[in-house]
């Protein structure tokens, strides 16, 4: 039985209530209040105690919550300065202690989005929604990604869910106009735009939109209006100043069109759309040499914009200077290899420079890619035709007058759905985002895109990037802890060579010990004594052929010594070709499939050993093995799940392979998990 009276229990009850409200409450102060606490109440002894032990149980899990606070606040912190990877990394890191965090994936989500990683963005937006359906603005967001991702049905479902639960946002409104003005909706969108102005909308990108939905509907003169709205408070507004040029140059006043792009350059010289709209103008006017003077300044500041080189191949087209203009349209076609009117031009021009055949076979992949486009029928009749096809002429030409008559008759919902699918097969850029900041943009970076190198087993001090293996010794029933590096870093070789020294004086001591040749030989390998290293590798295997460890860094060094070889191959100085042929010839009993079996002899003695699977993944992608490198890589996966260079080197095999949507999930998996280079990639090849 207890010694308390009933009184003083409900006093003891009383005060612990006490405790947990200040450490709910005061967090940093609660020391203080403490002391007060102790000096105002007349306390006994033993509740004192009862304070003091709820002090000690209850900081602890105060400090706990804290840090986890700590991680989503770094988190918001990075997003507002626009330091989008650092803010995916703290927010990552907020996850992994607190897997249910509503505001962890909503703001990833932000940070993925203002990265153009719009599928990795949906992704943490649906987590978030499933975490908790009940805010407007998450609804929104994902509407904005899936608008990025051209999946327009599912933006509009977003837009109404969000509209459901707070019908009063503005922002709702406005982006739903973005939207609609993309999909060609324009009295819906100028609709949007009117209840977001009379919602008190703020941001002056609404008279843009109004205004361009308006020079959607042809009433130029009312859209100048709005963009003179904006141009007149906020005269460096490069928005506006392009679409008001673009309705300029549809009155046909190309002057003052090109007024508002010059200006804008003069803003902002390496304004893609400013530089983009004037070539059009150049066009016009038939100024080719100012128009491609343009054109290739674009395709100088970015490489991926397919518009440039589809224009550019269309002035080549017209100059009869063919073969340009084939080079054109096949980067197009690279950058896009659903883009029908690439391949519907280059049939054209194909034509003209008489490979009927070629032209042939653009048709066939329009057609394949959208069976209802006439006018691919009507031109392939007439290629058939060329051919002394007069069957399949006349069939293409009876098709081509079948579909016309059928469009006539489609209601509005079916022309909305098909447009929208012809828009998708139409795209040529990447959406460009609307925020236009100095903040990170690590998508927009010419990042040399490669496999990420195979990982090796270190024995040097590392500082940093450095994975760690625990292998099991069967033998000893213990574990040890091995260093893998897949990172150049710079060697001490005095040092390694100092280590040299000593594993040779054990060695002489101990000359069955295993481990000491497969040290050194590792130490060898790092200085690139490849000779000495392959010697002590196999002294190893001998000694001990059970140990992974060894298979593994024989597989390695040759994996390096290879790659080593094959720089040999490029264009070497005069004094240096003979050195180089020397050292060729010296190594040239080294293959790939070498360096393949001893991988395969490390995954027999250890199936579980991730980072084997992944080299010899890097190795059979070297040799064309695509198929078992990405399987190789989905082994790796599975046994580490948050391993990015697995994902990063699979989703670039997947790219290659054609299956961009696979793909662009994993590149997308590689950006969470702190890989820069996969916004690059995301850029260029995705949503496409």
């Amino acid at each position: 039985m207890s010694n308390f009276t009933s009184k003083e229990l409900l006093k003891i009850r009383c005060i612990a209530v006490y405790v947990v409200i200040l450490f709910a409450f005061c967090g940093v102060a609660l020391p203080l209040l403490l002391c007060l606490s102790f000096s105002l109440l007349p306390i006994m002894k033993c509740w004192r105690i009862v304070l003091l032990v709820a002090l000690c149980l209850g900081y602890g899990a105060v400090a706990k919550a804290q840090q986890r606070v700590s991680n989503l606040e770094m988190g918001k912190y990075e997003l507002a300065r626009g330091r989008y990877t650092n803010c995916i990394d703290y927010l990552n890191q907020e996850l992994m202690r607190k897997p249910d965090s509503y505001y962890a994936y909503y703001f990833r989500g932000i940070a993925k989005g203002a990265l153009e990683d719009y599928l990795g963005a949906e992704q943490d937006y649906t987590k978030a929604i499933q975490i908790y359906a009940k805010r407007a603005d998450v609804f929104t967001e994902r509407a904005v990604v899936r608008d990025r991702q051209l999946n327009y049905k599912g933006a509009f479902e977003d837009y109404q869910r969000a509209i459901n639960l707070d019908s009063m946002d503005a922002t709702i409104y406005f982006d739903r106009a973005v939207t609609l003005l993309a999909v060609n909706q324009f009295e819906a969108a100028i609709d949007d735009c009117n209840r977001a102005e009379r919602l008190h909308y703020k941001n002056e990108n609404l008279y843009v939109i109004r205004g361009a939905a308006k020079a959607g509907l042809t009433s130029y003169q009312t859209a100048i209006t709005d963009f003179d709205k904006v141009i007149s408070r906020y005269p460096k507004n490069t928005f506006a100043l392009i679409q008001r040029g673009i309705a300029f140059s549809e009155l046909s006043k190309k002057d003052s069109a090109m007024h508002d792009f010059n200006t804008v350059l003069k803003i902002d010289s390496v304004n893609i759309d400013a530089l983009f709209n004037r070539s059009m103008i150049y066009m016009d006017q038939t100024k080719t040499e100012q128009a491609i003077n343009d054109l290739n300044n674009i395709i100088r500041i970015s490489p991926g914009y397919a518009s440039a080189y589809f224009n550019r191949a269309i002035i080549y087209g017209n100059s009869k200077k063919y073969k340009q203009s084939l080079q054109d349209y096949d980067k197009v076609i690279e950058l896009n290899p659903k883009n029908i009117l690439a391949y519907f031009n280059r049939a054209i021009v194909r034509s003209d420079n008489k490979d009927l055949k070629g032209a042939l076979s653009d048709y066939d992949r329009v057609i394949e890619l959208f069976p209802e486009f006439a006018d691919a029928y009507y031109n392939r009749s007439l290629v058939k035709k060329d051919l002394n096809n007069v069957k399949g002429s006349t069939e293409d030409y009876k098709k081509a007058l079948r579909i016309k008559q059928q469009n006539y008759s489609l209601n509005d919902s079916v022309k909305f759905t098909k447009g929208v699918q012809l828009m998708k097969l139409m795209t040529q850029n990447i959406p460009n985002d609307k925020n236009l900041d100095e903040s990170e943009k690590k998508q927009n970076t010419l990042a040399n895109i490669q496999l990420q190198p195979v990982f090796s087993i270190t024995l040097m001090p590392v500082q940093k990037n450095f994975k760690i293996y625990k292998q099991g010794d069967k033998q000893h029933t213990t574990n040890s802890v091995i260093s893998l590096v897949n990172n150049k870093d710079t060697i001490d070789v005095n040092k390694v060579k100092e280590q040299i020294t000593q594993l040779g004086i054990a060695i002489n001591n101990r000359p069955d010990d295993a481990s000491n040749y497969l040290d050194r030989a590792i130490l060898y390998s790092s200085i690139k004594s490849y000779n000495e290293s392959f010697a002590d590798y196999d002294k190893a295997i001998q000694l001990n052929p059970t140990n992974p460890m060894a298979w593994f860094s024989r597989a390695n060094t040759r994996f390096k010594l290879l790659e080593l070889i094959h720089t040999f191959d490029e264009p070497a100085l005069p004094e240096n070709a003979m050195d180089k042929t020397k050292k060729k010839e010296e190594h040239s009993d080294h293959t790939y499939d070498m360096v393949i079996s001893d991988y395969n002899k490390t995954l027999a003695l250890d199936p579980s050993f991730t980072y084997a699977w992944f080299n010899n993944a890097n190795t059979k992608t070297l040799i064309g093995d695509y198929k078992g490198a990405v399987n190789d890589l989905t082994k790796a996966i599975k046994l580490e799940p948050t391993l990015s260079d697995a994902y990063f080197n699979r989703g670039l095999l997947l790219i290659f392979m054609n299956e961009t949507e696979l793909a662009c999930k994993d590149i997308s998996k590689a950006g969470e998990l702190g890989i820069s280079e996969a916004y690059n990639v995301i850029k260029r090849y995705c949503y496409k």
